[in-house]
Parts: structure tokens; C-alpha cells; sequence
């Protein structure tokens, strides 16, 4: 044993020598990570990321949502043991955490903090969820648009009381999806060549609640029932609103809707096609009647810490574009005028508001000079000057901002069932998903929350660690107080359950 020892010392005295920037902190040779032998076991776990879905269940127990929904809608013959509140509530909850398919239902249903948080043992498991989407004919759909439109007036209500608000202006749109999918019913070809749906949109513009949600095949018209929806959301604005106002594109500017804001007494500004009588007709305006247009009313919103005129930084884009010999269009001034005009198939004359603008135009190291009409019609009564009228009526892009949250914010738009029915139930549910976000800031979070984006709201409200225990006959939800919004959820969560 001495003689082997010897000779094991002999060959680390003797071998190659050892760069110390390849022992590890422990002195040994090799990397840091060593990966050691795991065991792996599982245990019931009561934690759940979703601590903020507490907040939607207490505001859908607050408005009754589950019971107006069972009341309304038929499409199970037995309960065994889901009502069809379960399965809508589901599809809700899901976009409401930022599930982007049906299949994302199992992170809810394998939860056990988040069936302890809802009050159940069980969820729906995907195939059903989906299962239950293609029950729905277009009856049961408007049902549940009704539902819906009883929580819009109870959170109204709640919010504002019986008094009325002066004026709601009502956003229309419309939304071309194209799917990827050959066998999806109802799909076509739409305008922009693709083959998809093309739903219908109707909002309410600064709290961004989505009144309607309507999917229609792809080779529709952009007003295609445009008018049968306004006529179906009439009571609901008339409830809470003193004067309603619709606004639209051009696609909108037809003589149905028109018909149906002035039954209801509804005012409406649309841009208006821009005809070539129209043209006609603005030339013939004497010089005198322009006067000249600014896009934003300095008076209401220059901030008095803003009067300071600041250096404007040079225009990057304009220049390298003008350096290449490209197109480049620039605004330079823009004038306002209105006259009476009567559409062909209307019965009143209306105001056909009228802006000229100049536009420099450069081309080739050459300038032009052009000039162009934009065009807007509208009953509002003359107390609107024509500035105002052009304000309001191109004021509605922030729609567009809906249209993106609702498509990505909520995934509404992703139709994932092959009927045009089952994904026009979801986007029904979707629609009770996108609005709980401004019912919970009118009534339990900060009003501004109502615009944030979905991105941001789910990480300031929605992904929160929390901890659900049900003890002594009573549910707590222990939210992680190292969470900036911890102490906003739990006042929310209590002004919702009193």
C-alpha cells in the first residue's frame, strides 16, 4: 500500500500542471453547474399566478351575470353538471387572463387555487368548451348580447346613478380577419384579397366598452347590418345618454343608418364618400365662406406649461425622402366650409361640411402644389361650428386602438371554431371579457386604468401571485404584498363585495 501511494503521488507531482481558471469554487475541475440527480414529486398547491381573477368574479357575482345568463339561454338539455353560465364564464375568464385559444383552458382547469377562487370543483375541459360554442344558433347569440347589455346598465347605474350624461358618442367599424384554415364555414374572400370573416364593431368612445361584436362572412359590405345593430343598442343609449352621436368612414355614410339615427333622434358625422358632384360643389363656394381649419382647438388642450415654444427636432424621414428623389406630400395650410346638401335617396337636406387643404408636394428635386377635399355629413344642430364637427367626426381613429386590443389584447379575433355561428358566440364572450376591464375601473380600480392597454392592466391587476385558502367555511385569497398593486386589488375586491 505504501509502494502504491507512492507512485499516485509521484504522478500528481509529476503530471501536467492544473491553470487554477479551470478548478470551479469548489477546487474541482469542470463548469459550475454540476446538474445533480433530481427527484421530482408532486403535491396539491393552493398558489396561483391569476391572483387578480378575484377581481372578475367579484365584479360577475356583483351584476348577477351568472343568473341572467342561465335565465336567457337554452342549450343544454341536462345540467351534468355545467350550466351554460359555466361554460360562457369559462370562455371569459380565459381571454381574461390572456388565454389565446381554447386549449389554454386547461392552465384554469388544472388550477386549484383558481377553482377555490370561482367556487368550484371543476372546469370545463376544452373539447367541451369548444362543444359548446357550436350549440349557439344566431337567436341564442342575440340573447346573449341582451345579458349583456343589462350589465352595461347596471354598471351604469352603479356608476352614475338615475342623472343622464349629455352626450355619447358611439364609434362603428368594421374589421377584415383572415384565417389560414380551408374548411371554416361562412369564411370568404373579402376586399383585400384574403379569405376570412369581416366582424362588425360598435363602441362607446372614451370608456372603449364594446357595445357590439358581430361576425359576418368575409365577402360582405363594411355596413352590411350596420343599421339593425344601431336599432338594437338604441334603448341601451337612450338610458343613459341625453343626445347620442354616431360616428363612422365613409363605408357607413348610407342612407339606412342615416334613417335609423333620425328615428331614434341620434345625431350622426360621417365622412362622406367624396363624390364627384362633390367636387363641383366645393369649387363653387365663394372665397369668402373659407375659413381657415386647425385640426386641434389650441384653447382647450394647450397645457399653460406647454406655451413654451419648444425647438423642434428636424424631420428625419422628411429629408432622406426628399435627399432620394422620393414622393413626399406635406400639409401646408387648410380651410373649412359647409352647405346644405340632401344625398339622393334622403328626404332632408343635411350639412355637408367641407375642407380644402394645400399640400406641397415633392417629386425629383421638383415642388408641386395640390389641393384635395375631405368631406363630412352630419345633423348636428348649427350650435357645432364647422371646426367642431370635423373634430368630432375624425376623432373616432381611437377606435382603432379597440380593434387592436380586442383582436390582441383579448385574442377575440382568432376564431377558432369552424362554424361562423361558434365563433360569433365567442365573440360574444369575448365582448363580456374586453368590457370587464372599464366596469372594473368605473367601479373598483382608478378611472384611468380604463384606457390602459390589456398588456398592461393584466400586469398591473390580473398576474399576481396569490395564495386561495379555504378555511373555516370562508374562501381567502392572500395576495403577495411585494406587488405594487396588492393594496388596490384588495380595496377593489372589497368595494365589490359591499
Amino acid at each position: 500500500m505504501k509502494e502504491l501511494s507512492h507512485v499516485r503521488a509521484s504522478h500528481v507531482n509529476f503530471g501536467t500542471s492544473i491553470d487554477p481558471s479551470q478548478l470551479g469554487s469548489s477546487g474541482k475541475r469542470g463548469p459550475e453547474f454540476r446538474h445533480p440527480k433530481l427527484t421530482v414529486s408532486t403535491e396539491p398547491n393552493d398558489v396561483s399566478a391569476y391572483g387578480g381573477l378575484a377581481l372578475a368574479g367579484a365584479m360577475v357575482k356583483q351584476l348577477g351575470l351568472p343568473q341572467a345568463i342561465d335565465a336567457e339561454l337554452r342549450l343544454l338539455r341536462r345540467h351534468r353538471p355545467f350550466h351554460e353560465s359555466d361554460h360562457v364564464l369559462t370562455h371569459v375568464y380565459n381571454l381574461f387572463v390572456g388565454g389565446e385559444s381554447i386549449e389554454d383552458i386547461t392552465e384554469l382547469q388544472h388550477s386549484q387555487a383558481v377553482r377555490r377562487m370561482l367556487g368550484t370543483e371543476r372546469i370545463p375541459d376544452p373539447s367541451t368548451a369548444g362543444d359548446f360554442l357550436r350549440r349557439f344558433e344566431r337567436s341564442d347569440i342575440e340573447a346573449l348580447y341582451e345579458v349583456t347589455d343589462r350589465m352595461h346598465q347596471a354598471v351604469w347605474h352603479k356608476r352614475y346613478g338615475r342623472k343622464k350624461q349629455k352626450l355619447g358618442i358611439v364609434d362603428i367599424d368594421s374589421h377584415v380577419h383572415h384565417v389560414f384554415g380551408n374548411q371554416k364555414e361562412g369564411a370568404d374572400f373579402t376586399y383585400k384579397g384574403g379569405f376570412g370573416y369581416h366582424p362588425l364593431m360598435l363602441s362607446l368612445a372614451g370608456t372603449q366598452e364594446c357595445l357590439r361584436l358581430v361576425n359576418r362572412p368575409g365577402n360582405v359590405v363594411s355596413a352590411e347590418g350596420a343599421a339593425e345593430q344601431i336599432e338594437q343598442v338604441a334603448a341601451l343609449l337612450k338610458s343613459r345618454f341625453e343626445r347620442v352621436l354616431l360616428r363612422g368612414d365613409s363605408a357607413f355614410a348610407r342612407q339606412d343608418i342615416f334613417d335609423v339615427c333620425e328615428q331614434h333622434r341620434f345625431c350622426f358625422a360621417m365622412v362622406c364618400p367624396a363624390h364627384k358632384n362633390l367636387g363641383a360643389l366645393a369649387d363653387a363656394i365663394p372665397a369668402e365662406k373659407w375659413r381657415v381649419f386647425r385640426a386641434h382647438d389650441k384653447g382647450n388642450t394647450v397645457c399653460p406649461a406647454h406655451k413654451k415654444r419648444r425647438r423642434r427636432r428636424e424631420n428625419l424621414r422628411r429629408a432622406k425622402a426628399r435627399a432620394r428623389g422620393k414622393r413626399d406630400l406635406r400639409l401646408i395650410e387648410q380651410w373649412e366650409s359647409e352647405i346644405a346638401y340632401k344625398p339622393v335617396r334622403s328626404k332632408k337636406p343635411y350639412r355637408l361640411i367641407i375642407r380644402r387643404q394645400r399640400i406641397e408636394e415633392s417629386h425629383q428635386g421638383h415642388l408641386f402644389e395640390l389641393w384635395r377635399y375631405r368631406y363630412a355629413l352630419t345633423n348636428l344642430p348649427h350650435s357645432y361650428s364647422a371646426a367642431k364637427v370635423l373634430r368630432l367626426t375624425y376623432g373616432r381613429c381611437d377606435q382603432e386602438n379597440v380593434i387592436e386590443q380586442l383582436q390582441n389584447g383579448v385574442a377575440a379575433m382568432r376564431m377558432p371554431s369552424g362554424t361562423l355561428l361558434a365563433n360569433g358566440a365567442l365573440l360574444a364572450c369575448a365582448r363580456i371579457a374586453h368590457n370587464l376591464k372599464p366596469w372594473l375601473a368605473m367601479l373598483a380600480l382608478p378611472t384611468e386604468v380604463m384606457r390602459w392597454e390589456w398588456k398592461r392592466f393584466r400586469k398591473a391587476f390580473v398576474f399576481i401571485a396569490a395564495r386561495v385558502v379555504r378555511k373555516a367555511r370562508q374562501t381567502r385569497v392572500r395576495i403577495a404584498d411585494s406587488h405594487r398593486f396588492a393594496a388596490r386589488v384588495r380595496l377593489g375586491v372589497i368595494k365589490l363585495q359591499t
